[in-house]
């Protein structure tokens, strides 16, 4: 019988120094030893801090000292690896610097530039972690992402073509058996060849899709938190661990601001049914400090299980009398701004108006757009922002009598507005819109409210 894969993801903050990098070492040792009938798939995001240089350095081209960005970025990895290097290492490099001088030619940045400049911090990182652990009898291959993984060729934020990448996988699945690999996340290439970037945290994407394409018996992405909690840390007293959520929680918390994990992230995995465990970096073996998301729907006593919140919202309204009633109108609107290109994040409808939800980066789009928009029922088009949005998130939560009560009930008597409301298209959450001001005492009164008189420490 074939062994089956097991996908580990490693973060940029498991990459600081040498010591982190014994650490990862370690751990995947000791994952290697408990799953000895499992070939291990290690995905890297850059080392701490190394997109973000990147990012500078390629921002402020016409400085000649951002060379130097460069040269710190290589150091790091030089001592990482005890000076050991050779000719794969050093054309990373002298890539990032032909790049670099490329762009100082054309005097800008375009686009599929960027992204192949972005995806040498995870190429670099995915070797020199393989070196890092590598020994005589190396168990370790390093692969190309952009081998693999196939993408819709949109830069900065592209998506995967899942069934393209699980075919070209499967169709030469005896180059991944027999050896545990290591591959750079974040980047994927088009069906022409660009390189192109899956997003902000897109390794997690990496990983999820590599494991639906591999048929992998579960994914693991370390964190330096443990898996979801009941609200950010940051801002709520004391939250506990979600200790299991269905795809649809994780896939609301993520898409409303949850950090944890990337917004596409969960699809790959959805559609085989895959678990997906997010972990501290110490808690691969203590469930107790991860969240597993699986198919699961299971509903707490409360019903809510998270709190998420975004502060990157602005909303449009098209006003009109009778016009969140008259057909037609609603499509209209939504149509012209999606070939736009431009995401709504959702739509709150009233009798009188109809309000989409976007990006505060996408509301001079979606005003330019607006003002084509030629429709008799609409009497005029406003926008809002300094707003905020929090999602209520769990199974059961809208059948559930009082939950809604509660909360405008503490947002009241914190003197707290709520501006609109909306229930969740998947029945797993509701949002509220409230004043950006006013956002973290909505959300430590929400959170004591629902949780407070819990006596025990994990949920779900």
């Amino acid at each position: 019988m074939e062994k089956r894969f097991l996908v580990l993801k490693f973060g940029g903050s498991n990459f600081k120094d040498f010591e982190c990098y014994s650490e990862v070492k370690r751990k995947i040792g000791e994952v290697e030893e408990v799953f000895k009938d499992k070939h291990l798939v290690i995905v890297v995001s850059a080392a701490f801090g190394t997109t973000d240089k990147l990012l500078h350095a390629l921002y402020n081209f016409r400085d000649q000292k951002v060379d130097s960005i460069i040269d710190e970025i290589y150091e790091f990895h030089l001592q990482v690896l005890n000076n050991r290097t050779d000719g794969y290492f050093e054309s990373l490099f002298e890539r990032i610097r032909e790049l670099l001088t490329v762009v100082r030619i054309l005097n800008k940045v375009p686009p599929f530039l960027k992204d192949e400049f972005l995806s040498h911090g995870e190429q670099i990182n995915a070797y020199t972690l393989l070196k890092f652990i590598e020994d005589e009898d190396s168990r370790f291959e390093l692969k190309d992402a952009g081998e693999w993984i196939i993408t819709d060729g949109k830069f900065g934020n592209s998506t995967v073509l899942l069934e393209k990448t699980k075919e070209k996988i499967q169709s030469e699945i005896n180059r991944w058996n027999g050896v545990h690999s290591i591959v750079p996340g974040f980047y994927g290439r088009s069906v022409e060849g660009d390189v192109t970037l899956l997003g902000r945290g897109g390794s997690d994407y990496t990983a999820t899709t590599l494991g639906y394409s591999l048929d992998a018996e579960a994914v693991f992405l370390f964190k330096d938190v443990n898996g979801f909690l009941s609200c950010d840390p940051k801002v709520a007293e004391s939250p506990y661990i979600v200790k299991s959520m269905s795809y649809d929680e994780a896939d609301e918390l993520s898409y409303f601001g949850a950090k944890v994990l990337q917004y596409n992230s969960i699809e790959p995995l959805r559609k085989s049914s895959i678990p997906l465990y997010v972990c501290s970096f110490d808690g691969v073996f203590d469930l107790n400090r991860c969240t597993r998301i699986s198919d699961d729907k299971h509903v707490t006593e409360s019903c809510v299980k998270s709190i998420s919140y975004t502060d990157d919202v602005a909303v449009v309204q098209f006003k009109g009398r009778n016009l969140g009633r008259v057909p037609g109108v609603l499509g209209e609107i939504s149509s012209k701004i999606a070939h736009g290109g431009v995401n709504i994040k959702f739509v709150i409808t009233s009798q009188t108006s109809i309000n989409l939800i976007v990006s505060k980066s996408a509301l001079s789009d979606v005003l330019r757009i607006a003002e084509t928009i030629r429709l008799d029922d609409i009497d005029e088009i406003s926008y809002k922002i300094d707003k905020a949005l929090i999602a209520l998130v769990g199974h059961g939560m809208l059948d559930k009598h009082g939950i809604a009560a509660k909360v405008f009930s503490v947002l009241a008597d914190n003197g707290i507005n709520v501006e609109m409301i909306s229930a969740g298209s998947n029945e797993v959450s509701f949002y509220l819109i409230i004043d950006r001001k006013d956002l973290e005492v909505s959300l430590r009164a929400i959170h004591r409210s629902l949780f407070e008189n819990r006596v025990f420490s994990n949920i779900g």
